[in-house]
């Protein structure tokens, strides 16, 4: 039978994207990686939520990162990406929806808000006339979103009092480790990766991350 023929729309500078790609790259699924701002409009109008990541497997368009790990594993189930035990799943479940809907506000804050962080941002979107509007329509979203989720409202001391806890937090999750969950990666950890990869690439979430080796070590230990 012959593999299901894959297009991953994989902006590689979004948290989500690097989630699908650390799974795809698991599993050993062959794809074919496509620039998704030449398809924003057909994402949208087949998607309906219109962004990224998308998946598209022999014809049918899956976006949210999580729709697409569910799929990804019913079609390649090995390795596995959810525990078979129903507690181990349980959490898998809560640790991945943490880190995608917590931690993805404090990378944001870190790279939209902060000016520091900001500065580099055009540079990835290019020059270009659909560059350039893209970057002026995601800044507007994204700051919306910041503001309308509740933390561009806080002071700068308090976020960075939100970063420092969660990364206490993810500290002691990965004590003894090597894994969120034991000895074996599951799609929590692809989560957390890829927000924390997200967030190290970030002035200010780069030097809190070096500071802590263990989530330093987990970095590095799921990218290899």
């Amino acid at each position: 039978m012959a593999a299901p023929a894959i297009t991953f729309y994989d902006w590689p500078y979004s948290p989500f994207c690097m989630k699908v790609r650390a799974i795809l790259d698991h599993k050993g699924v062959e794809y074919r990686a496509v620039n998704p701002l030449r398809h924003l409009r057909s994402i949208r109008r087949r998607g309906r939520v219109g962004k990224v990541p998308a998946l598209e497997i022999d014809g049918e368009l899956i976006v949210d990162s999580t729709d697409i790990a569910y799929v990804l594993e019913a079609s390649f189930p090995d390795p596995p990406l959810l525990p078979r035990d129903p507690r181990q799943r349980a959490l898998c479940h809560a640790i991945e929806d943490w880190a995608d809907e917590s931690l993805y506000f404090i990378g944001l804050y870190y790279r939209w808000h902060d000016l520091e962080g900001r500065e580099p941002i055009p540079r990835a979107f290019g020059k270009s006339l659909t560059g350039r509007i893209a970057y002026r329509f995601y800044l507007k979203r994204i700051l919306g979103q910041l503001r309308g989720q509740g933390t561009s409202r806080k002071t700068p001391e308090h976020v960075n009092r939100d970063l420092e806890r969660h990364l206490e937090a993810v500290g002691e999750l990965l004590t003894p480790g090597p894994h969120a969950l034991g000895d074996r990666a599951y799609l929590c950890d692809f989560a957390l990766w890829g927000q924390l990869n997200y967030l190290s690439k970030t002035p200010a979430g780069g030097r809190a991350i070096e500071s802590r080796s263990p989530v330093r070590e987990y970095l590095r230990r799921i990218k290899a």
